[in-house]
Parts: structure tokens; C-alpha cells; sequence
């Protein structure tokens, strides 16, 4: 959302973010289902920033969800136009796992794990293969050579100000002045927000009314926490963390031995005594309908009154 927002002020910096889209995820999905060659877009791309009023020396194209995609060759094409470089940012697996979950849920783009519990969820883990960072290293360097992929870490001190300017400092966009400041979009929703929202078929509502419903839920979550207070973000228990950070501890270690450090994440695992997040909704139907019901309906009330 940030270069959406500052489309115009990339171009005047010589940096081009094709057709002002938050993620390049229609592009990507005509790419890898064969709709279009990545050479063909390639050449479209270069002609819309040709097109522009600043000379242009940098295309910037963004989409998380490349890296659910086994086979990354559609993309080799660009090669023949482009100098072509990987920004890759890490998140340590188990965070990125207690978000991932979170988001399924709040986003429920995928019926088979919008609505699992964070057990069911976690049991799952190993389909999320590009969570291996040094495999999908290896798969991005066989693409477009090591030595182009850029890695950052996902870590309040490797990032001491904050992931969007991490980026566009690995890209050479160090001068942003008068540039709008990056949104706090996509935030996750509070653990029993999120264990409510598992319970809702969002994802047989279409787009647009579904839209209303997760703003009703967003706004539903202010009010119950700001009663109920924060709750812990931890949804994996000690043990359980422990382990997962095991196996993925030799990958991880030979990843940071490519790049040269010390190791790929620097902060430690919470404590064995940190709260777990609370996964459980009041049992007793009246507690449920007075705590979430209502101010869910409350907020949708509103929400369908504007549109």
C-alpha cells in the first residue's frame, strides 16, 4: 500500500510500480496460469514506464504470495529484460506461523484452513514448504542468481524502522522525503476475535459483502478489548515452539552461513511462562451473544447503514 500511495512519487525518484496496485497478485496469477509469457509482461511494463514523465530506471513489482508457488520458472523471462533482484524478508517461523493462522482466518481466502482451530492449523505446518528459507534461497538463486537475492530479517532491531523502509532501503529508495507515510494495514485481529471470525462462513460471502462483515468484526475487537483489555498473541505452547524452531534450526543455520552471519534471527523464543492467547470463546450462550454477538450486530448496524 505504500508505493500504491506514493505512485507518483516513486516515478519522480526513477522507481515504477506498474498499474498503482497494492500487490501485483492479478499480473502474477496471468503469469503462472499461462494467460501471458513473463517476457510479454515485461515488454508491457517497459512501455508504461517509458511512457512517464520522469525517466524511470527501476520496475518494482510486489506479491507475498509468489512464494506459495512451487515452480517459480514462469517468472525466468524477466531475466531477458530486467536486471532482475529478490527483495526475500524472513519471518521467524514460529511468528510467522501464529500470524499466518490469524490471517486465514480474518481473510478466509482458503475454506480448507479458514476454519481450523490453531491445533488443526498447526498440524498442517508442513504444507507451508516456503517457510524453509534456505531451500526457497536456493530455488530463487538457481532462478536469478544468488548473488541478486536480497534477505532481510523480520525483526524489530534488524528493522529499527519498520519493514517498508527496510525495503526500500534494500532498493535504493533512501530519499523519501515528502513521501506518504507506509498505512498500518492488515493487522491481526485479537485471539478471541479471531476464534469468533473461525465460526463465520465468510468465504461464501462475495468480496463486497464480505468486506462489510470483516469491518464489523475489526470494529467489534476495539470495543471488546478496550473492555476485556490485551490479550497474548502466543498461540503456541513452549514445547511445541521449541520443536518447530528445531527443525527448522539446520536450514536456517545454513542460510546464515550464506549470508555471512552470525545467525538468521536474533531475538530469543518468548518465555516458558508467557501467556498463551485465549482460544476460547465463553462456553455459556448468553456470555457469547452479550460479549461478541452483540457487538458484532452493533457494528454491522453501522457498517451497512453507510453503504
Amino acid at each position: 500500500m505504500f508505493m500504491k500511495a506514493n505512485f507518483v512519487n516513486m516515478q519522480k525518484k526513477g522507481y515504477f510500480h506498474p498499474f498503482a496496485a497494492g500487490r501485483h497478485f492479478a499480473l502474477m496469477n496471468r503469469i503462472f496460469d499461462g494467460q501471458i509469457t513473463a517476457d510479454e509482461a515485461g515488454l508491457d511494463i517497459e512501455a508504461r514506464a517509458d511512457s512517464k514523465e520522469h525517466p524511470i530506471h527501476s520496475v518494482v513489482l510486489s506479491d507475498e504470495d509468489i512464494c506459495m508457488r512451487r515452480d517459480l520458472s514462469p517468472l525466468a523471462g524477466l531475466r531477458d529484460r530486467f536486471d532482475v533482484k529478490v527483495v526475500f524478508v524472513l519471518r521467524r517461523q514460529d511468528l510467522w506461523l501464529e500470524s499466518w493462522y490469524q490471517q486465514n482466518v480474518k481473510w478466509q481466502w482458503n475454506p480448507a484452513l479458514a476454519h481450523l482451530s490453531f491445533p488443526e492449523f498447526f498440524a498442517r505446518r508442513d504444507e507451508f514448504f516456503w517457510i524453509d528459507y534456505d531451500a526457497m534461497m536456493h530455488k530463487l538463486g538457481g532462478l536469478f542468481g544468488a548473488d541478486n537475492i536480497i534477505c532481510l530479517s523480520f525483526e524489530r532491531p534488524q528493522m529499527p524502522e519498520g519493514p517498508v523502509a527496510a525495503f526500500c532501503d534494500a532498493i535504493g529508495l533512501t530519499d523519501r522525503a515528502g513521501f506518504a507515510p507506509a498505512p498500518h494495514t492488515n493487522v491481526s485481529l485479537s485471539p478471541l476475535m479471531t476464534e469468533f471470525m473461525r465460526t463465520l462462513p465468510l468465504d461464501e460471502i462475495p468480496p463486497k459483502q464480505r468486506r462489510v462483515f470483516e469491518q464489523a468484526c475489526a470494529e467489534a475487537d476495539k470495543q471488546i478489548t478496550g473492555q476485556s483489555g490485551p490479550q497474548s498473541t502466543l498461540f503456541l505452547d513452549p514445547e511445541s515452539r521449541a520443536a518447530l524452531m528445531r527443525d527448522h534450526a539446520p536450514g536456517n543455520a545454513a542460510l546464515a552461513r550464506r549470508l555471512n552471519r552470525e545467525t538468521l534471527f536474533t531475538q530469543p523464543l518468548p518465555p516458558a511462562d508467557a501467556p498463551l492467547a485465549p482460544q476460547r470463546l465463553p462456553q455459556d450462550s448468553y456470555a457469547l451473544q452479550r460479549d461478541f454477538t452483540g457487538p458484532f450486530l452493533r457494528a454491522l448496524a453501522v457498517r451497512m447503514g453507510e453503504d
